[in-house]
C-alpha cells in the first residue's frame, strides 16, 4: 500500500471535478506508477483521460476497470454523467461507443448508452442501440420511453407492460404505463395502472400528478383535484407557504374582507382558463389579487388589480395558483363555470388594430386568425415532446387555401411566427404580430375575427374566454381539459375540436376544418365581428 494513496487519490479527484483534467490524469499516472493494481487511480485516470478528450485511451483504461469490478456499473457511466455536465453530451456518446467496441455484448452498457440517447432526444439511436435480445425490465423500459417518444404509443404501452410483468416494484414502470394507456383513450387501465404506481410510492408527487391527469381526462374531476395538488410538491414549484393555501371554500368559511392572491404558474393558457374563478371569488366578498407576468398583466387587469409574479407579493390572507381553483370551487364536469364572454378585449386596442388591418373586401368574408405552434418552455422538462406533438407547421393549413373569399390573420407567435413569411400556395395571410406586445394586443386582434383556428395553446383559451368561435386543432394525446370523443368543450361553448385520428397526422383534421369553413357552419348565430 502507497502510504500517502488516500490524499493523493483526493487531489486527483478534486482536480478532476474542477475541470482540471490534465492534473488529474497526471496525479492518477504517478499513483499507478507506485502501484499498478490500482483500481481507484485507473478509474480516475481513464475518467480524465476521457473528460480530456481521448476517447480511446479512456475507453480501454475503463473496461480494464470494469472487468476487474463485474459487479458494479461500468464506469463509462460515469464518465458520461460527468461530460453531460461538463455540456459535452455529443463526447459522451462518442466514449459510449469506443466502450462498446470493447464490450459489445455488455448488456447493461448498452442500456447506459440508450439511456443517455434518449436523455439527448434521440429516440432511434436509443432503439438501435439495446441488443434485442435483452428482456430484462431495465431493457423494456427504455424500449418503452423510446417508444414514447416515436409517438407510438400502444408498442410502448406493452413495452411498459413487460416491464412491470419482469419486475412490478418500482412505481415508474407502472406510471408510464399509466400514461400511455391514457393516450390510448384506455381510461380504466390506464387508472389500474397508476393505482398501482400510487400504491408503490404513496408520497411520489409526480406518481400522483400523472394519476390526477388520467382521472382529469376521464372526467372525473372530484377525485382527480386532490391528487392534483401533489404537484404543488414537486421541487421548485412555489416558495408561497403551504399553510395559507385556499382551502376548498365549503371548509374556508366567510370570505368577506379576506385578500387572496391569485398566481400564475406554468402556462398562459391555463391562467385564462381558471382566471373565470376570480370574479366568483369576489362575488363572495373577497379582495382577489391576481399575480402574473407581464405577457398577461394588460389583459387580465380589468378583473381584479394585478401585480408583478416576479415582484414582492403583497400581503394577503390566502395564496391559490390558478390551477387550484377548481379545486377549491369543488368543480365537477357539471358545474364548470361556463358563461362567456368572461374576457373582453380594450376597445382602444380594437380600433387602432382594426386601423392597422386591411379592410374587409365584403361583409360575407370571413376573418379568420391561425395559430400552428405552441411554445416550446425548453426549462420544464419533457415539454419539449409534448409541444412536438401539440405543434404544426404553417405548412399544414394548405388545405384552407382553397377556401375562396376567406382572409387569414397570422396569431402565431414565438420562433415558429417567421413561418407566416412562407405561407402555403394560395393562402393569404396578414402577419401583425411583429408589432404585438402582450395578449390585450391578441385580443384586440381576435375581437376583428370571426373565427381562430388554433393548435392547443394561450390563444384558444384566450378566443374560448372572449366568446369568438375556435376551432381546436387537437393532438392524438390529447391534453385532459379536452376530455375524450368530443367535438365540443364543457369550459368554452363556442369551441369545436378537430382531433387527430393518428399520432402526428393533421391531414384529416386540417380537411375537417377547411370544410367547416367553407360551409359557415363555425358561428352563424353570433354578429360579425368584422371591421
Amino acid at each position: 500500500m502507497v502510504p500517502d494513496r488516500v490524499p493523493r487519490l483526493g487531489d486527483a479527484l478534486r482536480a478532476l471535478e474542477t475541470g482540471r483534467f490534465v492534473a488529474a490524469a497526471a496525479a492518477a499516472a504517478a499513483l499507478l506508477a507506485d502501484d499498478a493494481a490500482d483500481i481507484e487511480a485507473r478509474l480516475l485516470l481513464g475518467l480524465a483521460r476521457g473528460a480530456a478528450g481521448e476517447t480511446e485511451a479512456a475507453a480501454a483504461l475503463l473496461d480494464e476497470v470494469a472487468h476487474t469490478r463485474p459487479e458494479c456499473a461500468h464506469p463509462c457511466h460515469d464518465l458520461a454523467a460527468l461530460l453531460r455536465r461538463l455540456g459535452r453530451a455529443d463526447q459522451a456518446s462518442a466514449q459510449y461507443r469506443a466502450a462498446l467496441a470493447l464490450a459489445p455484448a455488455d448488456a447493461a452498457l448498452r442500456r447506459g448508452f440508450a439511456g443517455h440517447l434518449l436523455e439527448a432526444g434521440d429516440a432511434d439511436a436509443a432503439l438501435a442501440a439495446l441488443d434485442p435480445a435483452d428482456a430484462s425490465a431495465a431493457a423494456h423500459h427504455l424500449r418503452g420511453l423510446a417508444l414514447a417518444e416515436q409517438d407510438d404509443f400502444a408498442a410502448a404501452a406493452e413495452a411498459f407492460r413487460a416491464t412491470v410483468a419482469r419486475d412490478p416494484g418500482p412505481a415508474d414502470g407502472w406510471s408510464n404505463l399509466g400514461m400511455m394507456l391514457r393516450a390510448e383513450a384506455r381510461f380504466d387501465a390506464a387508472l389500474a395502472a397508476h393505482d398501482e404506481a400510487v400504491a408503490r410510492a404513496p408520497e411520489a408527487p409526480q406518481i400522483r400528478v400523472n394519476r390526477a391527469v388520467a382521472l382529469l381526462h376521464a372526467g372525473r374531476f372530484t377525485e382527480a383535484w386532490v391528487d392534483y395538488e401533489w404537484r404543488l410538491r414537486l421541487p421548485g414549484h412555489t416558495p408561497l407557504p403551504p399553510e395559507r393555501l385556499l382551502p376548498d371554500l365549503a371548509a374556508a368559511g366567510d370570505l368577506r374582507g379576506r385578500t387572496i392572491l391569485l398566481t400564475h404558474e406554468e402556462g398562459f393558457g391555463d391562467t385564462i382558463q381558471f382566471v373565470r374563478y376570480a370574479p366568483l371569488l369576489a362575488a363572495r366578498g373577497a379582495r382577489v389579487i391576481l399575480a402574473l407576468p407581464p405577457p398577461l398583466m394588460r389583459l387580465l387587469a380589468p378583473l381584479a388589480p394585478v401585480v408583478p409574479l416576479a415582484g414582492p407579493l403583497p400581503a394577503h390572507d390566502f395564496h391559490c395558483p390558478f390551477f387550484s381553483l377548481p379545486r377549491a370551487f369543488a368543480t365537477t364536469l357539471e358545474s364548470i363555470p361556463a358563461a362567456v364572454p368572461y374576457l373582453a378585449a380594450d376597445p382602444t386596442l380594437v380600433a387602432a388594430w382594426a386601423a392597422r388591418l386591411r379592410p374587409s373586401s365584403g361583409g360575407g368574408t370571413p376573418r379568420v386568425g391561425l395559430v400552428w405552434a405552441g411554445q416550446a418552455r425548453p426549462w420544464l422538462p419533457g415539454f419539449a415532446t409534448l409541444d412536438r406533438r401539440r405543434s404544426a407547421s404553417l405548412a399544414d393549413f394548405a388545405p384552407l387555401a382553397r377556401l375562396a373569399g376567406a382572409r387569414f390573420v397570422s396569431l402565431q407567435a414565438g420562433p415558429s411566427a417567421a413561418e407566416a413569411a412562407c405561407p402555403p400556395r394560395g393562402l393569404t395571410l396578414c402577419d401583425p404580430m411583429a408589432e404585438v406586445r402582450d395578449f390585450a394586443d391578441t385580443a384586440a386582434l381576435i375581437a376583428g375575427l370571426d373565427l381562430v383556428v388554433s393548435v392547443d395553446t394561450a390563444v384558444v383559451h384566450l378566443a374560448g374566454a372572449m366568446g369568438t368561435p375556435v376551432f381546436l386543432l387537437d393532438r392524438y394525446d390529447s391534453c385532459w381539459r379536452w376530455l375524450s370523443g368530443r367535438t365540443d368543450s364543457p369550459w368554452y361553448p363556442r369551441m369545436r375540436i378537430f382531433r387527430q385520428e393518428r399520432p402526428g397526422d393533421w391531414t384529416g383534421p386540417m380537411r375537417r376544418v377547411a370544410a367547416a369553413i367553407g360551409a359557415a357552419s363555425y358561428g352563424d348565430d353570433v354578429p360579425g365581428r368584422r371591421g
